[in-house]
C-alpha cells in the first residue's frame, strides 16, 4: 500500500512539475523586430528596441523574448517579413499585434507588451496609413519619398540632349516628305523602341543590383563614385564642349547615326522605313547609355532599398520609363504640328548638360556620404531646385565672362590695327 502511495505521489509530483514548467512557455511574449541596416529610418527604431530589450531583461527576465531580424542581408528574414504582411522597420508581437514604423515608440511598445504579460484579452491594433491629408485622404509617409524620387529623376533624365538632338535631326530630314502622318509614325516608332530599350537596360541593371544586395555598402560606394565622375564630366561639357573626355555621342558615331538616318529617309517602302527606324532607335540608345548612365544607375540602386513586391519594383521601372519618353513625345507633337520650327541650340544642350551634371554629382555625393538621406521626401526636390538655381546662376556668370573676354580681345585687336 505504501509502495502504491509513493508511486502516486511521484506521479503527482512529475505532473505538477510539467504543469508549472509549461506556464512560463504559455505566458512568453515574443517580439519580432524587422529592420534593415541600409534603412536610415530604422536607426531610431533600433534604439527603441534595444531599450525595450534591456528593460524587460531587467524586470521580466525570461518572460519577454526580443528577436531582431535584419532583412537586407538575410533573405529568410525578408521572406518571413513579407509573408507576415509587414514592412520595415516594424514589430509583430506574439504573431498577432503588428506595430508599424510610426508607432515604434518606447511607450507604445511597453504598453502592448505589459498587456500581454498581464494576459489581457484585447490588444492594441494599428493602421499603417497613419497620416490624413486634407483633400487627399490617408497617406503613408514612409512610401511617399519613392514616387517623388521617381518623378524628379525620370523627368531630369528625360531632358537628355543626346536623345533630343537625334530625334530633331531625324524629323528635320523627314520634312521634305511633307507628310505629318509619316513623320508621326516614324517618330513614334523611334520613341517607343527608345523607351523599350531603356526599360530593358534598367531592368537588367536593377536585377543585377538586387541580386548583389547583400553587398549594399560596396554597391552604394561604387554607384557614388561612378555618379560623381559622370556628374563632373557633364559639368565639364558645359564649359569645354568637345574638349577632353566626354559622355556625349562621339563625333564618329554621330556621323554613322546621321548616315543611317539619311538612308532611312530615302527608303521608298514604309515597312523598310519602320524596320530601319527600330534598328536606328536601338543603336542610338546603345550609344546614348554613357550620355545618360548616371540617373538610371542612381535610381535602380535606390529602388532596391524599397520594401516592395517584385511586381511593384517593375511597375516603378515602367513608370520611370513612361516619364522618360514624355518630353520626346512633346517634341514629336510640336515638330509635326509646326513642320520643323523647333531646334535644340548648342547653348540649350550645354545647359541641359550642366543641370544634369550638378544633379548626378549631388546624388553621387549623397551615396558616398549617407545614401539613407535619399529616403526623405524633400531630398530629390531640394536637389532639383538647387541644381536649377545653380545652372541659371553659373550660365549667367559664364556668359558675362565670355562677353567680357570677347570685348577685351576686340579691344586688343583694334589697338594693334591702330
Amino acid at each position: 500500500m505504501k509502495k502504491k502511495r509513493y508511486i502516486l505521489l511521484g506521479f503527482l509530483f512529475v505532473l505538477l512539475s510539467l504543469i508549472t514548467t509549461s506556464v512560463p512557455a504559455e505566458n512568453l511574449v515574443i517580439v519580432d523586430f524587422y529592420y534593415s541596416n541600409t534603412c536610415g529610418s530604422c536607426k531610431p527604431a533600433i534604439a527603441v528596441i534595444d531599450n525595450i530589450t534591456v528593460h524587460y531583461a531587467k524586470n521580466y527576465s525570461g518572460k519577454v523574448i526580443v528577436n531582431k531580424k535584419e532583412i537586407s542581408s538575410n533573405l529568410t528574414n525578408r521572406a518571413e517579413m513579407l509573408n507576415r504582411g509587414l514592412s520595415f522597420p516594424s514589430v509583430i508581437i506574439n504573431n498577432e499585434t503588428k506595430v508599424p514604423k510610426a508607432n515604434l515608440t518606447y511607450d507604445e511598445l511597453t504598453e502592448i507588451i505589459d498587456g500581454y504579460i498581464a494576459d489581457l484579452s484585447i490588444h492594441k491594433t494599428f493602421d499603417e496609413n497613419i497620416v490624413s491629408i486634407l483633400g487627399i485622404g490617408t497617406v503613408n509617409l514612409t512610401s511617399l519619398s519613392l514616387p517623388v524620387f521617381t518623378v524628379v529623376l525620370a523627368i531630369l533624365d528625360s531632358f537628355n540632349p543626346c536623345a533630343f538632338f537625334i530625334l530633331i535631326f531625324l524629323l528635320n530630314l523627314l520634312l521634305y516628305l511633307q507628310s505629318k502622318r509619316r513623320m508621326f509614325l516614324v517618330g513614334g516608332i523611334f520613341i517607343f523602341f527608345s523607351g523599350l530599350f531603356y526599360f530593358l537596360f534598367m531592368f537588367v541593371l536593377f536585377n543585377t543590383i538586387l541580386i548583389t544586395a547583400t553587398f549594399v555598402s560596396i554597391i552604394s560606394a561604387a554607384v557614388g563614385i561612378v555618379a560623381v565622375c559622370i556628374g563632373l564630366l557633364n559639368i565639364k561639357d558645359f564649359f569645354f564642349m568637345k574638349k577632353g573626355p566626354s559622355l556625349s555621342i562621339p563625333k564618329e558615331k554621330r556621323f554613322l547615326v546621321f548616315k543611317r538616318i539619311r538612308k532611312l529617309v530615302k527608303s521608298p517602302s514604309l515597312l523598310t522605313m519602320f524596320g530601319a527606324t527600330i534598328f536606328l532607335a536601338v543603336s542610338v540608345n546603345f550609344y546614348e547609355l554613357l550620355c545618360t548612365l548616371g540617373f538610371p544607375m542612381i535610381y535602380t540602386a535606390r529602388l532596391t532599398e524599397a520594401n516592395l513586391p517584385l511586381a511593384g519594383y517593375y511597375l516603378y521601372l515602367f513608370f520611370y520609363n513612361l516619364l522618360y519618353v514624355i518630353p520626346l513625345i512633346i517634341i514629336l507633337l510640336v515638330f509635326t504640328g509646326t513642320l520643323g520650327k523647333m531646334k535644340l541650340t548648342d547653348v540649350q544642350g550645354r545647359k541641359l548638360k550642366l543641370v544634369s551634371g550638378i544633379m548626378i554629382f549631388s546624388f553621387g555625393t549623397l551615396f558616398l556620404i549617407d545614401y539613407t538621406l535619399l529616403e526623405h521626401v524633400i531630398t530629390p526636390v531640394a536637389l532639383l531646385l538647387v541644381s536649377i538655381v545653380l545652372t541659371v546662376f553659373i550660365s549667367f556668370v559664364y556668359e558675362k565672362y565670355k562677353d567680357q573676354k570677347e570685348k577685351q580681345q576686340l579691344s586688343k585687336s583694334d589697338n594693334r590695327n591702330a
